[in-house]
């Protein structure tokens, strides 16, 4: 995916396609007990809302998410902070989260930050009093300030301006003297963070240690697969990785971004993703407890 035009039309989108079938008969799930499952959060668990604050999942969703856990192990990678995720997630019930793109971590209940956090977290101020005339500006554009990184929502900002606004945003970030930190498109909204924080970065650290767990002491992981579930261009290296690893990378919404990838499968929005999750994948791991 290259370009701004093609982050306008994640916007309008709004088609839906056929499940990807290779992910409900494929051989990587006939074992599905060595999963460890990776989720994002807005747009794959949940769908997007013209605010943030306005997402939440419904209780038949948070106790599928709790059983699911009890299973195998259960991460959300996201770009919320990981108090905003306390608020809307059962995270105690969780193998893990990290927030702001994996600057921050929670893995069975111990925090972690990674490296460049601080230092991410030490660009913010100066970012904000630069950013802060944005909103009275361009009327629709809301600035979301977190631990370590920033977002810039601009989904209410008239489709007709959005292009000149991206175009305002490139020119003033390429004249900051904010030169850690960078400016990443995602759907409607522009993400500020330090380059050496991704999601793929937090997916491999999780992985990592389950294998260890896993193997004792020995992180090779042979026996285990991951899951990568996401709908957004931060997403995708994390899908990516999944697959690396030997995986399974799932992406949601319209195309991906490289089509070529052909181990990439594809549901076309939430809903799917929890008949995935619930149709999919916990059934034949309950039966795997059950026998």
């Amino acid at each position: 995916m290259d370009g701004f035009t093609d982050y306008l039309k994640i916007c309008r989108r709004s088609r839906r396609t056929k499940i990807d079938q290779r992910i409900l008969s494929g051989a990587t799930l006939k074992n599905p007990k060595n999963a460890v499952l990776f989720l994002d959060f807005d747009g794959t668990l949940a769908p997007i809302q013209e605010k943030p604050d306005q997402v939440y999942l419904p209780e038949n969703h948070l106790l599928s998410l709790k059983t699911l856990s009890s299973l195998i192990p259960v991460f959300v990678l996201s770009g919320r902070s990981i108090p905003d995720l306390q608020k809307r997630l059962p995270v105690t019930d969780l193998a893990g989260v990290s927030g702001d793109h994996g600057a921050s971590r929670i893995y069975r209940g111990e925090v972690f930050l990674e490296p460049n956090a601080e230092i991410a977290r030490a660009q913010l101020t100066p970012l904000a009093t630069m950013l802060k005339e944005l909103p009275e500006q361009w009327p629709g554009v809301f600035i979301e300030r977190k631990q370590f990184s920033l977002s810039v929502h601009y989904r209410q900002l008239a489709i007709e301006k959005q292009e000149a606004f991206i175009s305002f945003m490139e020119k003033i970030f390429h004249q900051a003297t904010t030169k850690i930190l960078e400016m990443r498109h995602g759907k409607c909204v522009l993400e500020f963070r330090h380059p050496e924080i991704n999601k793929e970065s937090a997916l491999k650290w999780f992985f990592k240690r389950v294998s260890e767990e896993r193997n004792s002491g020995n992180a090779s992981g042979s026996s285990l697969f991951p899951i990568m579930v996401g709908d957004d261009i931060t997403d995708w290296n994390a899908i990516k990785t999944a697959i690396n690893l030997g995986g399974v990378g799932i992406w949601v919404g319209d195309h991906p971004p490289e089509s070529h990838i052909p181990a990439a499968a594809h549901l076309s929005s939430p809903e799917q993703v929890w008949n995935f999750l619930n149709h999919s994948l916990k059934p034949p791991l309950q039966r795997d407890i059950s026998l």
